[in-house]
């Protein structure tokens, strides 16, 4: 099934993509910037009604006005206007990354909305270095133009590579992505430093984290950390994957994640399991 959906805050669009059939899951790119499209998961939309955002400054969906930034309290209200949409049916959000952020920030402010949550190669702290070396990578080559798509999705290309764990060896399956993703430059120009570790302890929703061994952003000590302040949230490590183990470990994430709402749906929702040292390729109760 393939449907396209708009969803309107106000004057601005937000560009849906919904694909798939079974529980309804929103997913949230990284970046901040990055284009929907490297984060699909056919093999999820088997058992799953995927919904990919086009976060605001990206691809088909509207821009903020210049003198409005895309912060986290911007990208928490306009995910609650895509869970809104959807919301006849529960739903689960799953983000990525800076995704993730915004994920965790949701579902503090708006936990009775999700039926669950996926915490997917991402951590609870964005500190000022890993900012500024997220816009380093992507302006070097802009002149400090924050409209150079192509420039900041050219640098991007360029970087992206080590983010797998065995990217030589399987280039033939990763290029294609790699060569196709695409990234606007001033979400990211627009995004500053946070810390949610305090607050995460709040969060009340079943969650589920997912992270790759080989990830040296956020690889097995956030996720590790996330499990800590969350204890009965599950956790899965993907041993052969670096951020994108819905790409390297394509089988095993679709089934780590069809458990996980299948449980949920069924009321089987967070329960205490081991503590948070977890080895690569282990999963975790919930």
């Amino acid at each position: 099934m393939y449907v396209g959906s708009e969803v309107r805050i106000g004057d601005l669009p937000l560009v849906c993509h919904v694909r798939g059939r079974g529980p309804r899951c929103v997913a949230h790119p990284a970046g901040p910037g990055m284009h929907w499209e490297y984060l699909r998961m056919p093999l999820a939309e088997r058992d799953h009604t995927m919904i990919y955002v086009e976060p605001a400054g990206t691809g088909d969906s509207g821009s903020l006005p210049a003198d409005a930034r895309y912060d986290l309290d911007t990208y928490v209200k306009h995910l609650d206007a895509v869970v809104a949409a959807f919301a006849d049916e529960p739903v689960f959000v799953l983000g990525h990354g800076h995704g993730g952020f915004v994920a965790q920030s949701y579902a503090l402010t708006r936990p009775r909305a999700l039926a669950g949550l996926i915490l997917y190669a991402t951590g609870a702290v964005a500190d000022a270095p890993m900012l500024a070396q997220a816009r380093w990578n992507l302006h070097r080559d802009t002149d400090g133009d924050a409209g150079d798509v192509e420039a900041a999705s050219r640098r991007l290309r360029e970087v992206l590579p080590s983010h797998f764990a065995h990217y030589e060896r399987r280039r033939p399956e990763f290029a294609p992505l790699v060569d196709a993703v695409r990234c606007w430059p001033r979400p990211a120009a627009d995004f500053a430093a946070f810390d949610l570790r305090e607050r995460i302890p709040s969060i009340s929703v079943p969650t589920m984290i997912l992270a790759g061994a080989h990830d040296f952003v956020f690889g097995p000590s956030s996720a590790a950390a996330l499990r800590a302040a969350m204890p009965s949230a599950g956790v899965a490590l993907f041993e052969n994957s670096g951020r994108f183990a819905h790409v390297e470990e394509a089988e095993r994430f679709a089934s780590v994640l069809m458990e996980f709402t299948r449980r949920v749906a069924h009321g089987g929702g967070p329960r205490h399991g081991p503590g948070p040292s977890v080895a690569a390729g282990e999963v975790l109760d919930w």
